[in-house]
């Protein structure tokens, strides 16, 4: 039809979360990674926070006792 406009559907943006990782090589902390992750919830903004964190630079299987941390805050 001439002049109709199709309205474009409104996508609603997830919310942002800010996830610090820390890592910690025996119990000793030794750095942080911090990501921006849009999600639905916390936890999920968290589990993809701590997955993402495998590739960082300070995830090395050289490192003993390797462990991670992860505090969410909304951004």
């Amino acid at each position: 039809m001439k002049g109709c406009r199709h309205a474009r559907p409104i996508v609603p943006s997830l919310p942002q979360f800010i996830v610090d990782i820390a890592f910690f090589s025996g119990g000793e902390y030794y750095a942080t990674e911090t990501y921006t992750v849009p999600a639905s919830t916390w936890f999920a903004a968290e589990q993809q926070a701590l997955q993402m964190s495998v590739n960082s630079v300070y995830d090395d299987a050289r490192i003993p006792d390797l462990s991670r941390t992860a505090t969410v805050r909304t951004a």
